[in-house]
């Protein structure tokens, strides 16, 4: 799904306000599970979406603050799924030894670690550059959710409480915050994440059970 793709089908989801939360997580895994999980490719896909729904919002009537909410609510549950994918990962990863270094798994538990300021940074840029119809709406979800904090980073928190203590058994942790980031693309370990999320939202589609 092309970042363009992506925003269309974003816009005609809240266009025809049907099912909005659920189909805008739909969405967001979509386009990350074909290996955009690295950083900027989920900003750019969040960005794509957020854009997209807000389209969508001009295009209709009725209450569209309480459909932004839920477009909002379907990237929050999308990236509470990317979390744990990401989870999977480095537990697979730490004991692949040949194929993942210190300095991948690093970035990626930074990157992990920074995933739900990563959403916020998004929502707040496209809430600045976007029109005063929607501007509203966005900054005061991003208010409750800098206030209240979010479904993913409460995961996250979880998450990385639980994967320093299994890395912290055997030493691997202390190497690991050690290492050297900038040796690490990321591409590989991204790969390996956007399979898990593959997987994690095919046992979640209700359609294949």
């Amino acid at each position: 799904m092309s970042t363009k793709e992506t925003q269309n089908a974003a816009r005609d989801t809240v266009a025809k306000n049907d099912n909005i939360e659920n189909s805008i997580r739909d969405i967001v895994v979509q386009a990350l599970k074909e290996g955009k999980m690295q950083p900027e490719g989920i900003k750019k896909t969040l960005t794509a979406v957020i854009e997209g729904a807000s389209e969508g919002i001009n295009a209709q009537s009725g209450n569209n603050g309480e459909a932004l909410k839920e477009v909002i609510a379907g990237i929050d549950d999308a990236l509470t799924q990317v979390a744990g994918a990401s989870k999977l990962a480095i537990e697979e990863a730490s004991s692949n030894l040949q194929e993942f270094s210190d300095h991948d798994l690093k970035r990626a538990l930074n990157d992990l670690e920074e995933l739900e300021k990563l959403f916020f940074d998004t929502l707040n840029e496209v809430a600045d550059k976007g029109k005063e119809t929607v501007q509203k709406t966005l900054n005061e979800l991003l208010s409750h959710f800098q206030n209240s904090g979010s479904s993913v980073g409460q995961s996250v928190k979880e998450i990385l409480t639980d994967l320093h203590h299994d890395l912290s058994k055997n030493g691997r942790l202390q190497k690991i915050q050690l290492a050297d980031i900038a040796k690490s693309t990321g591409a590989t370990f991204a790969r390996v994440s956007s399979g898990i999320l593959a997987g994690i939202a095919e046992s979640l589609d209700p359609k294949k059970k």
